[in-house]
């Protein structure tokens, strides 16, 4: 009777065994084939310099034409980077007020504009 018993407890451990064996191969099988998968994915972003979509947006990213800030309409400015509606009048009622921008630097005289607006913003500004 004991043998029986050890008879059939060595027959289940090893199919125990033997099942959790494939269960780790068809495991190991899956993990190949998407590590693959993800190589020949990383690989295609790297040969595809022109399409950086997830690097560092350039500062003059946003080209168009130059905006005279001694002329421009508030419609005109809106087309800079950072203006609002509320921005705009801002630099139109200053130059109302205090008369012509003498420089692009001039601008940080209008509340609300600082040095990283200028900067963003200098290859599309014009006196």
């Amino acid at each position: 009777m004991i043998r029986i018993f050890y008879g059939a407890l060595c027959a289940l451990l090893t199919s125990l065994l033997f099942s959790s064996s494939l269960y780790a191969q068809a495991f190991d099988q899956q993990y190949q084939a998407w590590k693959s998968q993800q190589q020949a994915h990383d690989a295609r972003l790297q040969s595809s310099h022109s399409n950086d979509y997830l690097a560092k947006p350039s500062l003059q990213a946003n080209t168009g034409p130059k905006v005279n800030i001694n002329t421009a309409t508030a419609k005109d400015l809106q087309q800079l980077h950072g203006v609002g509606e509320k921005k705009a009048l801002s630099i139109v009622e200053y130059r109302q007020q205090y008369g012509r921008f003498n420089s692009v630097d001039d601008l940080q005289k209008v509340k609300g504009i600082g040095p990283k607006f200028i900067e963003k913003n200098r290859h599309r500004l014009a006196i």
